[in-house]
């Protein structure tokens, strides 16, 4: 019998349970990233790495180094078997640590750090296939909130993502579905439940404004940089479900997946992938500049 690798991290020591007095547990209290590796190959380390740093700046929490979330990494990738042959999310966890009952938290509060490894499918990822792999959008009732001061945070309280991921069931019925559409309280358009969402119409590319509500994903500031580079018109907009469905192209994006073009969202059909596919291979074409090897 071979022995069981280990797939998790606490504070760099090998453990599957956390502290029950854990701000992580009783409020949610933290951030997480999740990076794609594939190769032994980090895709947007830096990316993952500063959002992480900055986001726990504004919520007080200390980060740990990046050396040391590295070292992590490295170690539970090196206990992986033919870890070069698979394709892994890495989940990053960054708790505030350990309380006394209450919202209330001390300045000395020694932050918690868990990162974990998942294998996943290759055909899930538009970046590791290198096609642009497609789907259909189902609408959901769950709103996304607005919050403007944790609005484009990647905080632990994902109840709402929760809710409106599960109001569509993995049947052979749903199996084209990709993602689920969420809008906030003002009927705006805001995100998918684990994407971001572009749309394209005259040749101009949309992004909802995430100033209220959302999150604001590394891949979605990779796709606007890429876009604004190959002269691609960008604008980030309030958008209602009716502009969304006038549009010409729609895709989604997040760390693993890449890109995933949009055939159909309601009975709106989206035929036109031009747009959509010069800015994934654009992506394609750069991403050993924003890969880190471990």
């Amino acid at each position: 019998m071979t022995e069981k690798t280990n797939n998790n991290l606490i504070n760099g020591i090998a453990a599957d349970f956390l502290h029950i007095n854990d701000r992580a547990i009783h409020y949610g209290d933290g951030l997480f990233e999740t990076i794609l590796c594939y190769n032994n190959q980090l895709c947007y380390w830096q990316e993952h790495f500063q959002r992480l740093f900055s986001s726990a700046k504004k919520l007080q929490i200390v980060c740990p180094e990046e050396h040391v979330l590295l070292q992590d990494i490295d170690k539970l990738l090196a206990e992986q078997d033919n870890a070069r042959q698979h394709v892994y999310a890495i989940k990053i966890i960054l708790s505030r640590g350990l309380s006394e009952r209450g919202y209330k938290f001390t300045k000395k509060i020694r932050a918690n750090r868990i990162v974990s490894l998942s294998m996943i499918d290759a055909a899930y990822s538009s970046l590791v296939t290198k096609q642009l792999l497609s789907g259909d959008l189902f609408l959901c009732e769950q709103q996304a909130s607005i919050n403007e001061n944790l609005a484009g945070l990647k905080h632990l309280n994902r109840l709402e993502n929760v809710l409106a991921r599960n109001e569509w069931a993995d049947t052979r019925s749903t199996s084209t579905i990709i993602d689920g559409l969420m809008l906030n309280a003002n009927q705006y358009i805001i995100e998918g439940t684990m994407s971001n969402v572009f749309a394209v119409k005259n040749k101009t590319l949309y992004t909802p404004d995430l100033m209220y509500s959302g999150i604001n994903g590394i891949m979605r500031d990779v796709i606007m940089a890429s876009a604004i580079q190959a002269n691609i018109i960008t604008s980030i907009v309030n958008v209602t479900l009716n502009d969304f469905l006038a549009m010409d192209e729609v895709f989604i994006c997040n760390s693993l997946i890449g890109i995933k073009s949009v055939n159909n969202l309601l009975n709106s059909s989206y035929q036109q992938k031009e747009i959509t596919e010069s800015i994934f291979y654009s992506l394609l074409s750069s991403m050993d500049r924003h890969t880190h090897h471990v």
